[in-house]
């Protein structure tokens, strides 16, 4: 991938990064605790928080990526210094488990938020969870699923897709949440 087509990615990683407060409804409440915060990453890694609930914890997440004081809830939350222009890491204070395995780092990348994973995941995981190859031309390394539409209002739909992936800059690491795509 050359410079120009880095430099747009990564404005769009940032534009994602930076519509997640914007897009949450204004009267957010911060978290009550950090177990409160767990619980939900895992509902938005596995598939099962709705477009709000992703909105939430992505407005939360923002000021971690800008590297400024997040809510108390998110206390022990670090940004990663990372090579990969196109994705955020993060580092949590405390494991959490995604489909049996745990972590203590996530993976912003486009609409989605990503656990990542020591090892070679993909194939297991895509077995259980019925994931297939990407259609997407570059992303035939990605393994997705739709697990749901939902209505937003206004004509517009979130598509909520799981993912699996690995990625060259990440070796040894498998990729797996949910992506909460926005339809016009």
């Amino acid at each position: 991938m050359n410079r120009c087509s880095r430099r747009l990615v990564s404005a769009a990683v940032l534009a994602t990064l930076l519509a997640l407060p914007l897009a949450a409804a204004a009267d957010d409440e911060n978290y009550r605790d950090a177990a409160e915060v767990q619980a939900e990453l895992v509902k938005v890694l596995t598939c099962q928080a709705d477009r709000a609930e992703y909105e939430r914890l992505g407005s939360a997440l923002t000021p971690i990526y800008y590297e400024k004081p997040a809510q108390p809830a998110l206390a022990g939350w670090s940004l990663v210094k990372d090579e990969n222009s196109f994705v955020a890491v993060m580092n949590l204070p405390k494991p959490v488990t995604v489909y049996g395995h745990a972590t203590t780092q996530v993976m912003m990348a486009g609409q989605g938020l990503l656990a990542v994973l020591d090892g070679d995941h993909v194939d297991a995981l895509s077995a259980e969870l019925k994931l297939a190859p990407s259609t997407e031309p570059l992303a035939k390394h990605i393994r997705t699923r739709t697990v749901r539409v939902q209505p937003i209002g206004d004509g517009i739909e979130a598509t909520i897709v799981q993912t699996v992936s690995t990625i060259t800059t990440h070796p040894g690491k498998t990729m797996v949440g949910c992506e909460y795509r926005m339809n016009y």
